[in-house]
């Protein structure tokens, strides 16, 4: 009897049965289950926090109930539930524009060239850094704000920037600075994965322009566009250090979101049950936004299609004429001026005095040095970095120790069907779920064990925050290898090593993302070690954070710690990004 199932060809061969027939199924292993133990036990650390949560969300004087949801009724809650909404559609504009420019970039290949590097390096600082860098570009004062000066000598006069209604601007800007390059890159990816012969056959039927974006390019990028969308989405409702470092503090509460709102009510004194129940109110607006994204994640045709065979140079898409790409190339050498001009203000910045930095902008050619790196260094700017550095790494390593065996258990452990997808959806509602869920039981009983400052606490709690994102892309990896060749590699001896080498090669860039993001996180994390790590681990945000609080008279000190707090990560980006960029689109590329 012949069989053929996804490409596999299979012959089966008959034999007379003895004995009677055995009723019931065959029994499943038990040992693959152990592979997924320790994420269980790493996850119990994000799991009964967010239940002691929610326990305290809905127990109320007379008994459980609603009651604490009443919180959602004043005022100040409801302009948050307000601007989280807003930041919703902020994040949606930004997809659009980021599709639009990685189409720009697709049809003219030269922009790429300058452009590529320009979008990298925003997308490596962490937030507060951005905050800090356009915070200086929209400064108030002509002297030392660009845009102010800028606009004072064309106009005369200039809005206050950082003013009431207007500090939106710098706020999305700073966003959009921040999360556009990841959006482009990811977008190109999947349009340099649609085969050459597609392109080259529709172009032939003289499908063109807007009709070739509808019946090509938009269909393909579907998969894409759900895992850009879901992960900017999610950044944008869970904004929180962005707001506290742009917006200067009397307007805080205008620009307040439910994650700061959920703060502020903590540090008030407010009733456990009410800022509970805003937590829960976070988290069930990011859940839902994450469970859309359930159906897609669960398949394996989510991941981008795996070549095999490596595609003919010579049939490729053809290339420019000379004209099309030096026009390309002066296209992307314009918008990479523009895009990284907020990172040259910031290191020439941190160049200057403090004191001619407290009074001029970028452009005075007085005060140059090393003082303000020098001023930082007092600040245990370099404890931090070394603080910094042992728990991203160890927190990278854990990860990777529990994520790889969990991942594979997920995607080829043989798992019931229904048990997967529900160890999904789980995975999926975890790394969607705000740190406010789980920061004030996990933070009383770190304190209650001893450990408040412990580096080791930290980087677990990183570890765990940062594990479901890990096994979800993993995963994705490991089930886009073709099973034809996971087949030849588990049953077929002779050519076992290299069919396992082309296998490795589909889930290699995976691992390699998320190891590079793992770092780049917990490296540029401000808001877990604020709520719930002590003084004492001192991670390079929080230095960078305190220093800011001051920041018209410190600022040439903050330019320099984020100087020096965005070199690691943004080598480290820039060195792998293309691998980090085929990780996340999971094996666009044999």
């Amino acid at each position: 009897m012949g069989l053929q199932t996804n490409g596999l060809s299979l012959e089966v061969v008959g034999r007379e049965i003895t004995g009677r027939p055995v009723p019931g199924k065959p029994r499943r292993p038990a040992g693959p289950y152990l592979l997924g133990l320790p994420a269980l036990l790493l996850s119990c650390l994000l799991l009964v926090p967010i239940g002691v949560t929610v326990v305290a969300a809905f127990r109320t004087p007379g008994g459980f109930g609603f009651g604490n949801f009443g919180v959602m009724t004043d005022q100040g809650a409801l302009r948050a539930v307000g601007n989280s909404l807003l930041w919703v559609l902020v994040a949606f504009g930004i997809v659009v524009v980021g599709f639009f420019l990685a189409l720009l970039s697709y049809r003219l290949p030269a922009v790429t060239t300058f452009l590529q590097p320009a979008l990298v390096i925003p997308f490596a600082v962490s937030v507060l850094v951005s905050g800090a860098t356009f915070r200086l570009l929209f400064d108030p004062t002509p002297e030392r704000g660009t845009v102010t000066a800028v606009w004072t000598r064309l106009f005369g006069s200039s809005p206050v920037w950082l003013g009431p209604g207007l500090f939106w601007l710098v706020l999305v800007s700073a966003f959009g600075w921040t999360w556009l390059g990841y959006v482009v890159s990811l977008f190109r990816a999947g349009l340099d994965a649609i085969p050459d012969d597609v392109t080259r056959t529709i172009t032939a039927e003289g499908v063109r322009g807007w009709r070739r974006m509808r019946a090509l390019e938009i269909p393909l990028l579907r998969p894409i566009a759900g895992v850009v969308t879901l992960t900017v989405v999610i950044a944008a409702v869970r904004v929180f250090d962005l707001v506290l470092i742009v917006v200067p503090g009397s307007m805080q509460q205008s620009a307040d979101v439910l994650g700061l709102n959920w703060w502020r009510a903590t540090t008030t004194g407010d009733d456990t049950g009410r800022t509970a129940a805003l937590g829960v109110v976070l988290f069930a607006i990011v859940a839902a936004v994450g469970l859309i994204g359930v159906r897609g994640l669960r398949r394996r045709r989510w991941a981008m299609p795996v070549t095999v065979v490596r595609p003919d140079p010579s049939l490729g898409r053809p290339k420019p004429r000379r004209s099309v790409r030096r026009f390309g190339w002066l296209i992307g050498l314009a918008v990479a001026l523009v895009w990284i001009f907020p990172a040259v203000v910031l290191v020439i910045t941190g160049l200057h005095s403090p004191a001619e930095a407290g009074v001029h902008g970028w452009w005075s050619a007085s005060g140059l040095g090393f003082s303000s790196f020098a001023a930082a260094a007092n600040v245990g700017l370099f404890r931090a970095l070394l603080s910094t550095l042992i728990i991203a790494s160890a927190a990278t390593a854990v990860l990777l120790v529990i994520a790889v065996p969990t991942a594979y258990l997920v995607a080829w452990g043989g798992l019931p069907v229904r048990v997967g997808r529900a160890v999904m959806a789980v995975f999926v509602v975890l790394a969607v779920t705000p740190v406010q869920m789980y920061a004030a039981p996990l933070r009383d009983a770190i304190d209650a064990a001893g450990l408040a400052g412990s580096r080791i606490a930290l980087a677990l709690v990183h570890a765990a925050a940062g594990l479901p994102f890990a096994v979800l892309l993993l995963r994705s990896a490991f089930a886009s290898a073709p099973p034809a060749l996971v087949s030849e590699a588990l049953q077929g001896p002779v050519r076992q090593s290299a069919v396992l080498a082309t296998v490795q090669r589909t889930y290699r860039p995976a691992l390699i993302a998320v190891a590079v993001l793992e770092f780049t996180l917990v490296w540029n994390d401000f808001i877990v070690g604020f709520l719930i790590s002590g003084p004492g681990t001192t991670p390079l945000s929080l230095v960078l954070w305190g220093e800011a609080r001051q920041f018209s008279a410190s600022s040439g000190p903050v330019a320099a710690a984020a100087v020096v707090a965005s070199v690691v990560p943004a080598v480290l980006m820039l060195s792998f990004w293309r691998t980090v960029v085929r990780g996340l689109t999971t094996g666009s590329r044999p």
